[in-house]
């Protein structure tokens, strides 16, 4: 099966599952209660949409199991897959009942530490940041515990991102396109197999099939059942089949390609140390929240703005895979004095959000309104 038919065919799927797993979430009653106070929907919009972007990647990886020659049941891909089975376990469960942040940790390092163990896949080493030409071999027990790291700070991720309509399908749908063409631009990428490619390009298929259900106004979301499965399937992907070298080469690579998710993550994880709260504490704080609630912008304006700021971290790690160590250093400083002026910009005071307080502060009568945000 070609990229394109894998790409059509998931897409295909996670569309045409909408209805059926619409009905799912109504009678399971996983439902999204605009209670919270970060919640933004003002009425009951159903979860479970994770299930339609499963499907779609699921049916896709089958079939081409059976139809493809160049791709074979792995023990990478064996690995994958009963990692997957946990987390849409804990995904499901979830969003049907709200499990405690520590009960989804558990859950996320039982479903990396699985899959690690079944498929081999670690990150095992770096590249040396003082010569960016030589190697920094890891200890296998120190290779192991940042493999399980990176898989659940990723899994994690992407539960934050997904704050906005539309905000987590869009950038995982970004993220599985980079990794895609990063793993196209390997030279010897026809030897190693079309593995990474071909899981890559149904996880954004199925992605983009959930889209027009989840972009605002949404119909549906995604829940942890999506967003953990999208996280997760990324992390595991990205040490995996041609991607594995690029790894190896430069964690840079990765890192930059699911710089947006990464990005609000490390934030959130220190403002919330800083502030004395655990570390899986929600907030209003999120870079999506700054830009609607702070500066002004809508839902979709918001969406679009990291859309974009998500495929140029996508074409700027294409182009450190593509030209190997050359001129890392550069891009690595140029994105950095980036990331600084952005962030400086996105948490400074704003005229906007000191209006709000005022009026908020005045107003003495308690209305009903619009709840605000839905991680």
């Amino acid at each position: 099966m070609s990229f394109v038919l894998t790409f059509i065919i998931s897409f295909s799927v996670s569309l045409a599952i909408y209805p059926l797993v619409r009905r799912l979430a109504f009678f399971s009653n996983a439902i999204s209660v605009p209670l919270k106070e970060r919640h933004i929907h003002s009425r009951p919009i159903p979860l479970l949409g994770g299930l339609t972007i499963i499907a779609g990647f699921i049916i896709a990886i089958l079939l081409n199991y059976i139809f493809n020659k160049n791709f074979v049941a792995s023990k990478e891909l064996i690995g994958l897959v009963c990692g997957l089975l946990i987390i849409v376990l804990m995904g499901m469960i979830d969003d049907i009942i709200e499990l405690k942040p520590l009960y989804k940790i558990f859950f996320q390092t039982a479903a990396a530490v699985t899959a690690i163990l079944i498929s081999g896949s670690r990150i095992e080493f770096f590249t040396d940041p003082n010569s960016l030409t030589s190697l920094i071999i890891l200890h296998p027990v120190f290779s192991f515990a940042v493999t399980i790291f990176w898989i659940v700070a990723l899994t994690n991720a992407f539960n934050l991102v997904d704050g906005l309509d539309g905000l987590a399908a869009g950038t995982g749908a970004i993220c599985a396109i980079t990794l895609f063409a990063v793993s196209l631009i390997r030279p010897d990428s026809e030897m190693l197999g079309a593995y990474a490619a071909i899981v890559t390009i149904a996880l954004a298929g199925a992605c983009l099939g959930f889209l027009p259900f989840n972009f605002n106004p949404a119909r549906i979301f995604m829940g942890e059942s999506g967003s953990a499965f999208i996280g997760f399937t990324l992390a595991m992907i990205s040490m995996q089949g041609t991607l594995k070298s690029y790894t190896a080469l430069s964690i840079f690579i990765p890192v930059v390609a699911f710089g947006l998710p990464l990005l609000d993550a490390v934030l959130a994880f220190f403002r919330r140390t800083i502030k004395g709260k655990p570390f899986y504490h929600g907030d209003r704080q999120h870079i999506h929240h700054k830009l609607t609630d702070d500066l002004g912008f809508s839902q979709k304006t918001t969406v679009l703005i990291l859309y974009a700021a998500s495929i140029l971290l996508g074409i700027l790690s294409v182009i450190m895979a593509s030209n190997g160590m050359k001129n890392i250093g550069i891009l690595i400083i140029s994105l950095v004095v980036v990331l600084i002026a952005v962030i400086a910009f996105i948490y400074k005071p704003s005229k906007h959000l000191a209006l709000k307080t005022v009026l908020d502060s005045d107003n003495t009568v308690d209305t009903p309104g619009e709840e605000v945000g839905h991680e």
